[in-house]
């Protein structure tokens, strides 16, 4: 026992140490973990150390109880010290002159050595020129006195800055200069000014009734900071007295078990003013610290000064208290004068005690479970503010793996790992100390921390989210805050550290940062969804582990858009040629229009209006640019269209463009010709036998409502009786005329059709049925002629006619012999040939049938030609041509009209009806019905009945 006394008396001999100091002195707003010093090197520890060797002692900031030090952080191996957070002089040393910090640093061997000291650290911390000033009112209207005389001053409330030394307000000015005022100030130890504004010249408020003023502080600062009150000096009356307290200062001492609502000091002013502007009210000053607002108050009308909470809570030996009084004015005049109260010590209180936990501070620490035996854990530091027995403070600890060694003579102790932990067993352990005064009865206090028996580092980061989203919208202001990323460690790692990772080309490292403590993501690029709609960011965390671990996460940037782009055409004008006729509701074209915005500010439509003035068009222009017609196109009655086209988006303001469109439609064959003459009134065109060669029959005449190919007409005969060695036709003019002389022999009916064909394709055409008599009476001209050689001809003439008629008897006879037979040989296949002409006079061409008819459906036996016209190819006839048949007799003989004309009979039942198919003057029954001209030899001829074809059962040879 005596030797283990004599162990612990060395050891408590080896551990005193002198305390240090060193100071620092840093600049407000300063960068986070800012560089200060090496704690060790600026207060000479290493020459304490026996051996000289530093690799074992760690360096710890004692936090507890101490606000000043949560600004700092130290390295627990090199001792270099760092303002850990950005420091506001002008918060954490509101209206002090000087702005220092201070705390305490321990420095202790981690080994089994025994050194141990103790550094007291003191910062200065230094105003920057980051405030301008601000006045309280930036807009304040004052009333002068027309009355006043120059000299005569209206006070106004001074700007305040929160900077301080040079950097506080320096100077005020008033603008404009040229008018009858004058500004000066006064400036009180708190920061605050008053204000007094001159009159320097004469005021006639009928000639100016007001004057509006700026009055700019400026500050001291490089460069400076300055703030402006906007003043308008109405005209009138002023407050020139400010009240006057009867002392300069008060100084009072008051119990520390005072009463709450106790009135300890009354104070008493004056104003020389009278009314509002006279009446004084008493206030404590704003600009001092709210610990005075929260234990003193001050009655406004009365001037009593009164405690209004316990202060013994407050554990203050004194307060410097600032009192104002202002008249009522509407801008009131104040005075201040300080107060200082000394706290006297009247009983017994129970100790203080103030927990450092190392390294972090707080009420709990991690210790790893192969931390070495004697490592100082946490410091206690015991204040009593009693004297005497009542100020002597003892302090025990609950846990044996732990223990107290007092620290010097100071009531300061060091709680000691006193024995190896095993986290196996027991990972947390609540340690509790009782600190007790001496006092009668003693007085003590408890507190406690929690030992957490910590591993090894084998958690990574992990983000509260695996992929972050947000929103930002194009040509966003810069720089900007889109978002923040958090990331929790499972190991209790306290630092995080936040970054982005980007390629060495990735453009966006120039765009993006991020705060590498908050994980707050800041933007300074402006953006453009249309080249970049998305962007996506890999965000990493890394903790303080050993070894280092990392997590991540992704940060997706929606770039939204706004309408900052017009529809654009890509062409300066369009122009297209679309066919006529086409389907309504086909495409004739796309327009190239693009808008490349989103959403509605991306979608956009097109209007459109007629250059030609036309009050519609036969199109409609659809959204995506496409052009469909929604009426059909005639090239006939408009040939092309001048459109002026605008599209405009659905954005708001919407934006737009116009262009110029051009359809041009193309000819189609889509219009037959149309024969002007012979109109279809004139049938026929009688001419003389007599006619020469080259003599103009007529010219036909055509036209056809389309262009080019497709207007361009030929003239052509058709029908087996006209004959190239009889007319010539121009196949473009339409001239026909005789390509021989006529004779007697031609004369007779010439009928054919007159077709009009287009150089469209497909070809269209017109066609007339058309007929030319050629007839023995003579026009003026031929009858003059013939009356003159009619003398000379008279004899010739009538031998000629006997020997005509004499030869047609023969002629006939011999006919009607060889047709007898003929028909008798080919009743086997009912065909009868002929080789004589049928002849008609067209103006009597009833023809009386006494045999009976038969139908059939068969063709006739004898072969056909191989080209058989339309049913439209008619035959016209000058004059109405009817046959009624009256079926009253067998079939028989046929029947022979005269020299040229013999009918056959045919076979059918008594009494029908049948009729030609043409009728051009319209008295035939049935004039849709006209006879099919096979060929030369043969026609067919058709029922009444629907559907009922009729067909002689023989030929008839003409």
């Amino acid at each position: 026992m005596f030797i283990f006394s004599i162990v612990l008396l060395l050891l408590s001999l080896s551990i005193f140490v002198d305390c240090r100091e060193v100071s620092y002195t840093i600049d407000e707003e300063n960068i986070v973990d800012y560089f200060l010093g090496k704690v060790a090197e600026d207060a000479k520890l290493l020459e304490l150390l026996p051996t000289g060797d530093s690799s074992d002692v760690q360096y710890n900031i004692l936090f507890s109880g101490n606000k000043d030090a949560s600004w700092f952080s130290i390295n627990d191996k090199t001792s270099a010290l760092f303002a850990s957070k950005s420091i506001d002089r002008d918060v954490i040393c509101k209206y002090l002159t000087t702005c220092v910090l201070e705390f305490d640093v321990i420095a202790q061997s981690s080994g089994s050595g025994s050194f141990y000291h103790k550094v007291s650290v003191s910062v200065t911390v230094n105003d920057r020129n980051d405030n301008a000033p601000r006045f309280p009112n930036p807009v304040v209207r004052q009333i002068v006195s027309e009355a006043s005389v120059p000299g005569a001053a209206t006070p106004l409330m001074g700007a305040e800055d929160l900077d301080a030394g040079s950097n506080d307000i320096q100077a005020y000015r008033l603008l404009p200069e040229k008018v009858p005022f004058n500004l000066t100030a006064e400036y009180y130890a708190n920061g605050r000014s008053q204000l007094q504004l001159i009159v320097t010249g004469k005021l006639d408020r009928e000639t100016k009734n007001n004057y509006n003023l700026l009055i700019l502080a400026v500050d001291g600062g490089q460069p400076a900071k300055t703030g402006t009150l906007s003043l308008s000096i109405e005209i009138g009356d002023i407050n020139d007295n400010s009240p006057i307290f009867e002392k300069t200062m008060y100084n009072i001492s008051i119990a520390e078990d005072v009463a709450p609502l106790t009135r300890v000091l009354t104070l008493s002013a004056t104003d020389e003013d009278s009314g509002e502007n006279g009446r004084v009210i008493y206030r404590l000053s704003d600009h001092q610290a709210d610990s005075i607002h929260r234990t003193f108050k001050v009655e406004a009308t009365t001037g009593e000064l009164k405690v209004i909470k316990s202060l013994i809570e407050e554990r203050r030996a004194n307060y410097e208290i600032i009192v104002e009084a202002s008249d009522n004015a509407s801008n009131p005049l104040i005075s201040q004068v300080p107060v200082f109260v000394t706290i006297l010590d009247t009983q017994n209180t129970a100790p203080q005690v103030i927990l450092n936990i190392f390294p972090s501070g707080g009420n709990s620490l991690e210790v790893f479970e192969n931390a070495a035996i004697g490592t100082v854990l946490a410091l206690i530091s015991v204040k009593d503010p009693d004297s005497g027995p009542n100020g002597q403070v003892e302090c025990a600890i609950n846990d044996n793996n732990f223990s107290l060694k007092k620290y010097d003579d100071s009531a300061e102790y060091n709680v000691i790992l006193n024995k190896s932990l095993d986290r196996e067993k027991k990972s947390v352990h609540i340690v509790t100390i009782t600190c007790s005064d001496a006092g009668t009865p003693p007085l003590s206090v408890t507190t406690e921390f929690t030992v957490q028996v910590s591993d090894s580092n084998d958690n990574p980061p992990l983000f509260s989210q695996n992929i972050y989203e947000t929103s930002v919208t194009e040509n966003n202001p810069t720089p900007i805050n889109i978002g923040q990323v958090q990331a929790q460690d499972a190991d209790n790692t306290k630092n995080i550290t936040y970054s982005i990772e980007f390629d060495d080309s990735n453009i966006y490292s120039q765009w993006f940062d991020i705060d590498s403590e908050s994980g707050a993501i800041f933007l300074s690029h402006s953006l453009d969804r249309e080249t970049s709609p998305e962007i996506e960011l890999q965000i990493r965390a890394i903790d303080n582990g050993s070894p280092l671990l990392t997590g991540s996460a992704i940060f997706k940037i929606s770039v939204a858009d706004i309408n900052d782009n017009k529809p654009v055409f890509q062409s300066k004008t369009f122009e297209y040629w679309v066919p006529e006729n086409i389907s309504v509701n086909t495409m004739i074209a796309s327009l190239g229009v693009l808008d490349a915005d989103a959403g509605l500010n991306g979608k956009f439509s097109i209007s459109a209006s007629s250059n030609d003035g036309y009050n519609s068009l036969p199109f409609m222009f659809l959204e995506n640019g496409s052009i469909f017609t929604s009426e059909e196109l005639d090239r006939e009655k408009i040939d092309r269209y001048h459109i002026h086209l605008t599209a405009f988006d659905h954005g708001i303001p919407s934006l737009k463009s116009t262009v110029n469109l051009t359809i041009h439609l193309l000819d189609i064959n889509d219009n037959p010709p149309v024969i002007q003459f012979p109109s279809s009134d004139t049938p026929y065109l009688e001419i003389p036998f007599t006619s020469t060669e080259d003599t103009v029959i007529m010219n036909i005449q055509a036209t056809d409502e389309d262009e080019g190919e497709n207007s361009r007409v030929n003239y052509i005969l058709e029908g087996d009786n006209v004959t190239a060695d009889m007319f010539s036709l121009h196949n473009e003019t339409g001239q026909l005329s005789l390509s021989r002389d006529l004779g007697i022999s031609d004369v007779g009916v010439l009928s054919f059709f007159i077709i009009v064909r287009d150089n469209g394709e497909p070809p269209l055409e017109a066609r007339r049925a058309f007929s030319i008599k050629i007839s023995t009476q003579l026009t003026s001209s031929h009858r003059q002629a013939e009356e003159e050689s009619v003398r000379y001809y008279a004899i010739a003439i009538a031998i000629g006619c006997v020997t005509v008629v004499l030869s047609a008897i023969i002629i006939f006879a011999i006919c009607y012999v060889r047709r007898r037979d003929r028909h008798k040989a080919d009743t086997s296949n009912g065909s009868v040939t002929s080789n004589s002409t049928l002849e008609t006079d067209l103006s009597h061409s009833e023809i009386r049938m006494n045999g009976g008819y038969h139908k059939t459906y068969t063709q006739p036996s004898v072969a056909k030609a191989a080209w058989r016209p339309q049913r439209e190819k008619q035959v016209s006839f000058k004059e109405t041509t009817e046959v009624r048949e009256k079926m009253n007799r067998s079939p028989r003989e046929p029947e022979i009209v005269s020299d040229d004309v013999v009918i056959w009979e045919y076979g059918s039942e008594a009494g029908d009806s049948y009729y030609p198919y043409s009728d051009p003057y319209g008295s035939l029954q049935k004039p849709r019905q006209i006879p099919n001209l096979y060929s030369k030899n043969q026609i067919e001829w058709a029922s009444d009945q629907e559907g009922v074809q009729w067909t002689p059962s023989s030929d008839v040879m003409i």
